[in-house]
């Protein structure tokens, strides 16, 4: 009983990754110091290409407080999964990623949050009512300042 539900869920994750399409990143160059004017309960899918070898290209939800530009992970995305390190541990080595929105494409930065009043600042204006430990938040901002 237990083989046939954890191939029931490996199943299930492999079919919802496979629905997406990987974009080409190509497109006009946006301006990365722009002010973002997301709604923040967008959920505005934006294209990260990360410098890792598998899953280079991943898709998250981006929104923008003050003309900001964030990005947060899940709670359990910290750990490193079987195939690889999660997408937080890449920054975090190689804060340089191409953001793909809307058929731009960006050359940012991702800066983590540190700060756990910010972070909840930021997740709260995001609309979380309750806000767990482990989600990490991150600016993506401009290699150019």
């Amino acid at each position: 009983m237990f083989t046939i539900m954890a191939l029931a869920v490996v199943a299930s994750f492999a079919s919802f990754n496979n629905h997406n399409t990987l974009p080409d990143f190509v497109g006009e160059k946006g301006d990365a110091k722009r002010y973002w004017r997301y709604p923040i309960d967008a959920r505005q899918h934006c294209w990260l290409r990360l410098k890792r070898e598998y899953r280079p290209v991943i898709r998250l939800n981006c929104f923008a407080v003050k003309g900001v530009l964030y990005t947060h992970s899940n709670r359990f995305v910290p750990v490193a999964n079987l195939l690889s390190k999660s997408w937080t541990q890449t920054v975090e080595q190689h804060p340089e990623l191409e953001v793909l929105i809307e058929d731009k494409t960006y050359s940012l930065r991702a800066v983590r949050i540190k700060s756990e009043d910010r972070r909840k600042h930021i997740l709260a204006a995001r609309h979380y009512t309750y806000i767990p430990d482990g989600i990490q938040v991150y600016a993506l901002q401009s290699r150019v300042n």
